[in-house]
Formats: C-alpha cells, structure tokens, sequence
C-alpha cells in the first residue's frame, strides 16, 4: 500500500468510515471537489466494497503505525443507521450484498448484516459481511486508540472535531467548508418509536460502546472551537455528483427494469443536462429533468394512464417531486404489471427539455436600486 501526500503531512492517515461527514473531510483537506482513492492516507471502502482499515487496528502493527497521526469520526448509531439507510436503499451496488434484500428500515435494522457496522468496517470486513464482530474485535479497537496516536472527532460536534483534529494532527482546514453527500432524503431520529430506536442500540450494541467510549474521552478536551468553521451546501449538491455516474431516477425508483428498458433516454438526458447545457446547480438539474422526463412520456405515450398519473403530481420541490414520480411509478407496475413492456424504448428530444432558468445580470446601479 503506497503512501500518498496530504499536502505537506504524509503521516497523516484519516479513517472514513462511512456517512460520518467523511466525504466533506477528505475534499476539504485535500482541496478536491470530491473524495480521493483510498490508499495508505485514506481508509475507506475499496472496489471489492471491502475496508483497507483493518491493519491499523492488529496487534503486530502497533509499531508500524506509532509515529502516524491517525484520525477518524465516529456518528451515534441510530443516527448513522437512518443517513446509511436511506443513501443505499435503491442502489443496487449496496443492497444486493445483504443477502434477504430489506424492504423497509425495519428490515434493514433487523437484518444481521447491517449491525455493528462500523465495527466490522475498522476490522477491515467486507460492507454487509456474515462475520459478525465480537466483544474482543471491540476491545481491540478501543486498545488500538488508547495506545496508538487515533484521534477521534465526534459527527454531533463537527467544527469542534475539526478543531480537534488540528489540535492533535497540525491540520489546517478553511473556514469555509463545503459540505458534501447528504443524503437527501431521510426522516429525523425523534421521527422513530422508541421500540425501534431501543432494537437499534440493541442490535448495534458494539457500535454504541465505541461511540460512547469515543465520545466521552472527547468531551474532556479543551479549548476547542466550535464557531471557527462555516458550512455551506445543501442536499442538491449531491445530486450534481450523483448525475455524473448514474441514472438520477436510481434514487427514486425500486423498479429498475424501468431505467434499463429507458436506458439510451435517460443517458442521453444526462448528456444533454450536464455537457450542453452545462447545468451545474442541483435543484435546476433535478427540475429540468422532472419536467423533461413528464414530457417525453406524455409525448411518447399520450394519454396513457401512467402519465396522466404523472403529469398531475405536485412539482414545487424538485426532490419530493422526484419520490413522488418514482413512487407513483413502482405503484402503477405492481398494479399493473403487464404494462411493464408497454412503457419502453422513451426517445430523447431536446425540444422537449425545459428553457434553463437564467438570471439577468444586474450592472452596480442596477443592483443599488434593486431596479
């Protein structure tokens, strides 16, 4: 595993273990728009969906890695759980390695598979694996940041953990920092029962001691800043990022059968929207796309039942505008699934893609008297 710099600090390594704000990390330390490859520096998630975390935290490696500053976030649980959830859920990459595929949050929570997740990612197991971590895999990871140089930051207290990552590592961060992969669309902690929150820590048991541990050595560090940094972006943001490798719809739609028989449509929407058009704002691209999708459907399929279903949706949040399309969609093929042939083959037509909104540049005089 070769090293790699971080501008000036080598011996840095940062532990990303996934949907703990580490994308937002990695880009800002690095000053890149999006997370480098992992390596020696990066530990995350390799191509083979397995983490290159797991020799950090081996006994015979103590030497190895005692004059590295090794620094990683840890998020609570249940939190985490629902921000992991709902970014994977329809994408297929993720979910077809969770052999019972989850149908809800209360399956995901429920599969064994998913608990103890951060755990066995530290360990160095493969994302969803069937070995399930231990109380002695736990013990080893908390010995590993006890007696190894592992600073651990805190998701809740984020600018405060970026202060304390300075403290300890020398790393200097902007003040402001662009916040990147929210996920878009998920409901709020105090949204769960407490039966399921209550199987949530219980499942993940292992997972909540760490953070526990973790968060209670962080809370006696002092002169941290919790005001020094500020955050900007939103959850379009990601679907910018999202649209450059993938069908926005795959984060909409259960039924990819749609996308598939679709295919030279949607890529060709893509092409249109990102390299011609040159959009390069989320909640624009997601509006436009929306809008062109209905359209095409309407003209390519008039009067059809799915898109006089369609075409009545509410449209004044582009992402809720989205789900709703997509729910409206896997409803209308499981009720009627032998129209599932019927909605194939959708053709691109640019004359059909809504005029991109632009605003009218205003001169200073203008702009004084806010003409």
């Amino acid at each position: 595993m070769n090293k790699s710099n971080f501008g000036h600090m080598s011996e840095l390594i940062f532990i990303h273990i996934p949907k703990t704000g580490g994308t937002t990390i990695n880009s800002a330390m690095n000053g890149t728009y999006w997370q480098t490859k992992p390596g020696y520096n990066y530990r995350h998630i390799l191509s083979d969906k397995s983490s290159n975390s797991g020799d950090i935290f081996l006994q015979k490696n103590k030497e190895k890695y005692q004059n590295d500053k090794i620094f990683m976030m840890l998020r609570h649980p249940v939190d985490r759980l629902i921000s992991e959830f709902y970014f994977i859920n329809n994408r297929n990459e993720f979910t077809k390695l969770i052999k019972s595929k989850p149908k809800s949050f209360e399956d995901y929570v429920k599969s064994p598979q998913t608990q103890n997740y951060v755990v066995n990612f530290l360990k160095g197991n493969r994302m969803y694996s069937t070995v399930r971590p231990t109380d002695r895999d736990l013990d080893s990871i908390i010995e590993a940041i006890e007696t190894l140089p592992i600073h651990v930051g805190i998701f809740e207290r984020f600018s405060e953990s970026l202060s304390f990552f300075t403290k300890h590592t020398g790393i200097q961060w902007k003040k402001e920092i662009p916040i990147k992969r929210m996920t878009i669309r998920r409901p709020k902690v105090e949204a769960l029962s407490k039966e399921l929150i209550d199987c949530i820590e219980k499942n993940n048991s292992l997972d909540l001691k760490l953070y526990e541990h973790c968060l209670n050595k962080f809370k006696k560090e002092s002169g941290l800043n919790s005001k020094k940094h500020r955050f900007n972006g939103n959850r379009y943001d990601h679907v910018l990022a999202f649209s450059a490798r993938a069908c926005l719809y795959e984060l909409v739609l259960s039924d990819k059968n749609f996308i598939k028989q679709n295919f030279t449509f949607f890529k060709s929407l893509t092409f249109h929207l990102l390299n011609d058009l040159k959009i390069r704002d989320g909640k624009e691209l997601m509006t436009i796309w929306n809008a062109t999708f209905i359209e095409t459907l309407n003209s390519d399929f008039s009067d059809s039942a799915l898109s006089k279903e369609l075409s009545s949706l509410s449209n004044e949040e582009p992402i809720e505008h989205a789900y709703a399309i997509g729910q409206t969609i896997d409803l209308f093929f499981k009720e009627n699934p032998k129209q599932k042939n019927i909605y194939r083959g959708m053709t691109f037509n640019k004359n059909l893609v809504p005029q991109k909104r632009t605003e009218e540049k205003k001169n200073w005089i203008q702009k004084l008297f806010k003409s």
